[in-house]
């Protein structure tokens, strides 16, 4: 693995970590979770804790969360296990989905933006904004969403299906252009 000490965070610029909340009842169901709250069921733990072991060998050293309880219960475990203080973001929240929230995947229609939900381009620019607000030395874990998720790989430049879940606990590296590569690279880490 990479060694990612040192550096202070900057999007863009630096390498970071990011973890999807483990699962949830809702999640499993394939419910529209957008910003309504759940926790996690028994699997969200467990993959949460073995995401916290696949962390350790990496000396994290900032923990940033979204606050929805699903994301924040997985960071408290991964803090437990690293004894990082997690830093909450609201903007790295979930697409709030409106009326389709506590609905089905399916009955969400396929519209980049449907009347009553929060815009593409209002979510965009929330959390790219939230990202860049990060200022913690590296490396840099951030816990959020699939929504998030498939947004930092569509900044990234890579071709994601806005449709398609992403799987829960599974660690990814983000690492930029510049000093490794040519463009954005990510790879699943312990999976």
């Amino acid at each position: 693995m990479r060694d990612l000490t040192g550096d202070t965070f900057q999007f863009g610029n630096t390498p970071f970590y990011f973890l999807r909340h483990g699962e949830t009842d809702d999640s499993e169901l394939g419910i529209v979770q957008g910003q309504d709250e759940s926790v996690l069921n028994d699997e969200g733990r467990l993959t949460a804790w073995k995401a916290a072991r696949i962390l350790s060998p990496i000396h994290l050293r900032s923990l940033y969360s979204s606050p929805l309880r699903r994301a924040w219960e997985t960071a408290e475990i991964i803090a437990r296990r690293t004894a990082l203080q997690i830093v909450p973001l609201p903007g790295l929240m979930e697409r709030h989905w409106g009326q389709y929230q506590g609905q089905s995947r399916d009955s969400r229609p396929r519209l980049r933006d449907p009347e009553g939900v929060e815009t593409a381009d209002q979510f965009w620019s929330r959390v790219l904004a939230a990202m860049q607000s990060i200022a913690g030395p590296c490396p840099v874990l951030v816990v959020a969403h699939s929504g998030v998720f498939r947004l930092l790989c569509e900044h990234a430049g890579l071709t994601v299906d806005q449709r398609t879940a992403v799987a829960n606990g599974l660690v990814y590296c983000f690492d930029p252009p510049g000093r490794r590569n040519r463009q954005w690279h990510i790879e699943v880490i312990g999976g």
